[in-house]
């Protein structure tokens, strides 16, 4: 590895538009792991592997304390900050939200509309992570994640000057810390909840804070944050973009060789953040660094690109699609039934899913358009602006 003069930190890192199309990736793999549960097909082997897509949350957090961390300058403010994020996230996050409660409510039995209801406040609101009801009593299980993420932007502005002024052995020793950290949670949560083939999460609340709240995943972020600070500094690894993706598919093959495992079956055992967490973090750097030394990639490419812009709206409604489908396909009212009762599986699923993909996809980009960008720069424009030069 080598190192540069330290970046200028005055203003921002340069553009690095791979990065926004691998976003597309991680939402698209998330999807894949929504179909296995609400469309499952018949090969166990697939939808195991399609499972580990779920992953894509991971890589999401890391991406995030990475990209922060890069575009921070000196000048940059809490109060702005704020406003930019919130207009970045709330305004569809609200449709994300308010559209499947519509949908589902009606439908689930009287006693789960109460958690519900109160769910949905809760992610609206976002503070859905802290409460273990709400966190998987949604009309939506993937509004958790964005009161996750309110959660780091809160601490960013803190956390982001003391980082960037440290020294790259700092940063290095700080990257195994938080590794040994995140794999230090998972041994934990084992001996005090031993793994089993099917918990029903009953009087386990500290089991599901210890895998979703807003605590448990912050050392993903912290993660991007410190490689993103080293390559502030001007360090670029020696590591090239396949063989950063050829170490990620090994760590998920070995995930999937697994998959029989006690620790593997149920998703609050499982050990792919903290196997993806560092992978991902690899691959990240290592597309920074080829897109830093100007050669062009195929994830930068216009099409890539749009998709990325695409993937925060994908990343939220697409489960309501998808389960909007498979609650017809399988005459099933509640989300819950599709975890508690596993349907069966079915190659005709295939094209419910593509179907699913390609109308979440339209959707998606017509919401782009006309709502979540127009909306994200008005607000921007009122509550994310950065103080003049010299003005406090």
């Amino acid at each position: 590895m080598t190192a540069a003069p330290q970046a200028d930190l005055d203003r921002r890192g340069e553009r690095l538009d791979s990065l926004t199309g691998l976003r597309w990736f991680a939402a698209l793999a998330v999807f894949l792991a929504h179909v296995s549960t609400l469309l499952p097909l018949p090969s166990s082997g697939l939808d195991s592997a399609l499972s580990l897509g779920s992953s894509g949350v991971t890589f999401f957090f890391v991406l995030s304390g990475f990209v922060l961390t890069w575009t921070w300058t000196a000048r940059d403010r809490a109060g702005p900050f704020y406003g930019r994020r919130f207009a970045r996230i709330w305004p569809l996050l609200a449709i994300g939200v308010l559209v499947p409660l519509a949908l589902q409510l009606p439908q689930v039995p009287e006693p789960m509309r109460e958690t519900m209801v109160w769910a949905s406040i809760s992610a609206i609101l976002l503070y859905q992570a802290w409460v273990p009801d709400h966190i998987l009593g949604g009309a939506s299980p993937v509004t958790w994640s964005l009161a996750v993420e309110a959660f780091f932007y809160a601490l960013f502005p803190f956390l982001a000057k003391p980082v960037l002024r440290r020294s790259l052995v700092w940063l290095a020793g700080a990257a195994v810390v938080l590794i040994l950290i995140g794999w230090g949670l998972r041994v934990w949560l084992w001996e005090a909840y031993p793994p089993t083939p099917r918990p029903n999460m009953v009087g386990m609340e500290g089991l599901v804070l210890g895998v979703y709240s807003p605590i448990a995943r912050l050392w993903e972020f912290l993660l991007g944050v410190v490689a993103a600070a080293a390559m502030r500094k001007g360090w670029r690894p020696r590591l090239s973009v396949s063989a950063a993706v050829a170490v990620l598919t090994a760590g998920l093959a070995v995930l999937w060789l697994l998959r029989d495992e006690t620790f593997r079956v149920a998703v609050p055992f499982d050990v792919l953040p903290q196997v993806t967490a560092p992978l991902y973090a690899l691959v990240v750097i290592a597309v920074a660094s080829r897109d830093l030394s100007g050669h062009r990639s195929w994830l930068g490419s216009r099409p890539l690109v749009k998709l990325g812009e695409w993937s925060y709206a994908f990343y939220l409604l697409h489960f309501t699609v998808l389960f909007e489908i498979a609650s017809r396909v399988y005459d099933k009212n509640t989300v819950l039934e599709f975890y508690r009762r596993p349907v069966e599986a079915s190659w005709s699923n295939a094209g419910w899913a593509l179907f699913a993909l390609v109308a979440t996809t339209g959707l998606c980009a017509l919401l782009y358009q006309l709502y979540e960008r127009p909306v994200e720069l008005w607000l921007r424009a009122r509550i994310g602006r950065q103080p003049k030069a010299g003005v406090r």
